[in-house]
């Protein structure tokens, strides 16, 4: 009786352990690629995301946060940037295509010369983005982090 009453318990658990769905209320978020980790003068930053959602509204905005990464300390321009997505399709699995123009991506707003660099140069942005996503409903995903990226400033 015993036998059988623990092998009814682990069917049981085996069963509503394999339906439980994969996606969450709460959107989830991962970075698919990036196209390069050294941003040139006018250069571009892409991101291609891939987001989840249980209800398939992630429609709200990405929200991306950068973290200047430089010893010394300066001044930022807009560190937190939120862009909203254009209307799609309602769907469970969403890609993401982030374009940020050199403008956007730049981080310190005046950064520092290089000591003893001649001729004088400018430090390079060196900085993380941190990314996520809210869907309509108001939720956000966690956070993650982008790779270190490097900006060339002049």
């Amino acid at each position: 009786m015993k036998l059988s009453l623990f092998v009814f318990t682990a069917f049981v658990v085996a069963v509503l352990a394999c339906n439980k769905d994969k996606f969450l209320t709460k959107p989830t978020i991962k970075i698919k690629s990036i196209n390069t980790n050294f941003i040139p003068l006018n250069g571009t930053l892409l991101l291609s995301l891939e987001c989840t959602d249980k209800e398939g509204d992630v429609r709200d905005s990405v929200i991306i946060i950068k973290q200047r990464q430089n010893l010394r300390v300066r001044p930022t321009i807009r560190d937190t940037i939120r862009f909203p997505f254009p209307v799609f399709p309602v769907n469970t699995r969403t890609e993401i295509q982030v374009s940020l123009d050199y403008q956007n991506i730049l981080s310190a707003s005046n950064p520092p010369f290089i000591p003893g660099s001649n001729p004088p140069q400018r430090e390079l942005d060196t900085l993380i983005l941190r990314l996520a996503v809210r869907d309509k409903a108001g939720n956000t995903s966690d956070t993650i982090n982008s790779p270190r990226i490097i900006v060339f400033r002049q």
